[in-house]
């Protein structure tokens, strides 16, 4: 049950929102309707989108541009699908001509050649099959792609590809939104996209998830220690499986916790890393290391006291890096509470690490 690598069995996929978002992902591509799951990372949108791929056997092109997420500029000779469920056989010369081009086995010459391939070869599959699917994981990565218009292919797609659906996810959810969300001059088909949203597991959901997956594994536990690995994991689908892995594998609860924590704050520092290539600034290091100080969150106002002290930023850049770091979904911001928090302990402790690379204290 404990399982690191994304879901593809239906039985697997644990937990209320991931269960309803199979539905209306099945309800969508029934209808047509452009999709985007977005949630933080590890929460299992991908899993979704595997489980959901796995089940119902669609036609389908899957780019993940997962390993690009901190990259300013990606070349289109790196957007090569990661997955197809195609039968080539069924193809005409100029369509396979085109999926070599799609897949690089056949050099493109340039941009241009690149997506013309890409548009043909999706126009005579829209053609041929009454359901199409383009997956795209981590779409919030789509405007960084140099050498074709991506956003101008999902519009084409939109306006003149009736038997074709576009799928998304975004684990930085606020940027991907801000992409699916054009001012009203900018007609776009992202006004047409229906947004699932996939939040962390309640506490209950992962006591229940961890119980369920210990007692399979006949694996002892006591309630304290759920509990206690429930509140230091905040509530992550994935680093929850990933101590659960450990507790079936013979760790006691100690050492399966503390292994999952140093995993997951290592996980939170390459994130970080990638998040401050495009954000290159240290005052977002600052912000960070300001909000990890309190548990509890702090009062825009706490916050910049404490951070225009120690960087030199107007107030309105202040306003610019808490704007972008709560559509990261690194900090969560409760308007009724008035407060900014870190969204999770781990991450809280990857901060701390990387401030001291940059002499933050």
């Amino acid at each position: 049950m404990f399982q690191i690598r994304p879901i593809t069995d239906e039985k697997n996929l644990y937990g209320k929102r991931h269960r309803e978002a199979l539905k209306q992902l099945k309800k969508n591509v029934e209808e047509r309707t452009f999709t985007a799951i977005l949630g933080p990372r590890r929460v299992g949108k991908t899993s979704i989108i595997r489980v959901f791929l796995n089940k119902y056997k669609y036609r389908y092109i899957y780019y993940d541009l997962s390993p690009f997420m901190g990259k300013q500029g990606i070349s289109y000779t790196e957007l090569t699908p990661a997955m197809m469920n195609i039968d080539t056989s069924e193809l005409s010369y100029h369509a396979q001509l085109s999926l070599g081009l799609v897949r690089l086995d056949v050099k493109p010459e340039n941009g241009v050649q690149f997506q013309n391939a890409l548009i043909n070869l999706i126009r005579e599959l829209n053609a041929k099959y009454d359901e199409l699917l383009v997956v795209i994981d981590e779409a919030q990565v789509m405007p960084r792609i140099r050498g074709i218009n991506m956003l101008g292919l999902l519009q084409l797609i939109s306006n003149t590809m009736d038997n074709t659906t576009v799928i998304m996810t975004g684990s930085m959810p606020g940027l991907l939104e801000r992409i699916l969300s054009p001012s009203a001059s900018q007609p776009m088909f992202a006004r047409y996209v229906d947004k699932i949203h996939i939040p962390r597991w309640t506490p209950e959901e992962s006591m229940g998830y961890l119980k369920k997956g210990l007692s399979e594994a006949e694996v002892s536990y006591t309630g304290v220690e759920l509990e206690e690995a429930v509140e230091e994991l905040s509530n992550v689908p994935g680093f929850l499986a990933y101590y659960g892995r450990q507790r079936v594998r013979g760790m006691s609860h100690d050492d399966a916790l503390v292994e999952t924590l140093n995993y997951a704050i290592g996980v939170w520092e390459q994130d970080l890393e990638a998040f401050l290539n495009i954000y290159s600034t240290r005052a977002y290091v600052t912000t960070l290391w300001v909000l990890a100080q309190s548990k509890f969150g702090l009062a825009r106002k706490e916050i910049a006291g404490e951070v225009l002290r120690r960087e030199e930023v107007s107030d309105r850049s202040l306003t610019r890096i808490l704007k972008n770091l709560v559509l990261s979904g690194m900090v969560e911001h409760s308007k009724k509470r008035g407060k900014y928090r870190i969204a999770e302990n781990p991450l809280a402790k990857a901060v701390q690490n990387i401030a001291r690379k940059y002499n933050i204290h």
